[in-house]
This record gives structure tokens, C-alpha cells and sequence, in this order.
């Protein structure tokens, strides 16, 4: 499976110059736009987190090219957002923008939680490393694991739907050896 992670950059900043109420009214815009595209690509969103989102490709829908759908959909992600923001949809004064991290590899998928709330989710080491390059994404950034990039880099570059550059290793949290990563530029 292909598991992704979204997050806003810079939303504590914004949540102290903005009224609660139309602080969650701009989240769900946004929310409401990034699931769009989600959904759109045949992915699943496994939770929402404060203002990041949580997903994967392959499950429940078996999906042969779940890296490639899962890397396409971040770059049109990153290509909406940048439109709206153009037009000043978003937020105003506050252009939104995000960081994206990609991670492939053998996870475990089902519902966890008490039987009163349960979430359908994947666990694992990959949804770990997925998260860690979210984390490290700069804004505007899509970072993929070395596993989603061997599945993704005849068809990225070759489609010109994007570029890959390599950035290298990188000591990841958690990880006893750095991770090799690479960035999806649109």
C-alpha cells in the first residue's frame, strides 16, 4: 500500500490571528477541497488530525498503481491549493500552503479503538516513515520514500505530470538508518 500524510504549514500562526469559528470554517473549505481530490484518485482518508490529513491507496479497492495514484494526487493537491490561492479562496492574508509525505510498503490495515469508536486506519513502521517526511516536507514540498519512488520514476518524468529530484539520506526519527528521499517538483 501507498500511505500519505497532509499538513498545513504555519497553522499555529494562523490560529492566533483568526477567530475559532472562522478558523474551522476554513478548515473545512480546505478539508472539503483536498478530500475532493482524495477521493477523486481513489484513495481512502483514514483520519483527520487538528489540520493534517491521514490516508493511504490499496485498501479497501485493490489498486496495482497505488504509488503512482498516490504521487499524482499530491501534485494536484499542491497545484489546487496554489490556484486558490491565486484567487484568494483560501484564507486571505494567509496563503495557504502544505507539506506532503509519501511512504509505499506492507502495512496493517483495519479498525482500531473501542467498539464505541473505531477508525479504519493502517499501522506500521511505513505509515511511520510516511509520517516522518510530512514532517520534514517544507511548505509547497512533496517528499516520497526511495520505495514509492522505485514505482513512480518511469512514469512521473515520462507522463510529465512532474520531476524527481533525489535529495539523498536523511537521519529520520525512529529510524536506526537514514532514509533516502526524493522530492516530487510540479
Amino acid at each position: 500500500m501507498t500511505i500519505f500524510f497532509i499538513d498545513i504549514r504555519g497553522f499555529t500562526t494562523i490560529s492566533e490571528k483568526v477567530e475559532p469559528e472562522e478558523l474551522l470554517d476554513m478548515l473545512n473549505n480546505y478539508f472539503s477541497e483536498v478530500t475532493k481530490i482524495i477521493f477523486d484518485y481513489g484513495g481512502t482518508v483514514g483520519k483527520f488530525m487538528g489540520d493534517g490529513i491521514m490516508g493511504f491507496f490499496g485498501d479497501p479497492e485493490e489498486c496495482p498503481d497505488h504509488a503512482q495514484k498516490a504521487v499524482t494526487m499530491a501534485l494536484e493537491i499542491q497545484k489546487r491549493i496554489n490556484k486558490l490561492n491565486g484567487e484568494g479562496f483560501f484564507w486571505g492574508e494567509f496563503p495557504l500552503s502544505v507539506g506532503i509525505g509519501i511512504n509505499t510498503g506492507y502495512v496493517t490495515v483495519g479498525s482500531i479503538g473501542p467498539e464505541n469508536h473505531q477508525d479504519y486506519t493502517v499501522i506500521g513502521r511505513h505509515v511511520n516513515l510516511a509520517a516522518r517526511l510530512e514532517s520534514t516536507a517544507k511548505p509547497g514540498q512533496i517528499l516520497i520514500s526511495q520505495r514509492t519512488y522505485k514505482q513512480v520514476k518511469n512514469t512521473i518524468e515520462a507522463e510529465k505530470i512532474g520531476e524527481i529530484e533525489e535529495i539523498g539520506e536523511i537521519a529520520v526519527k525512529g529510524f536506526e538508518k537514514p532514509v533516502k528521499v526524493y522530492n516530487v517538483v510540479y
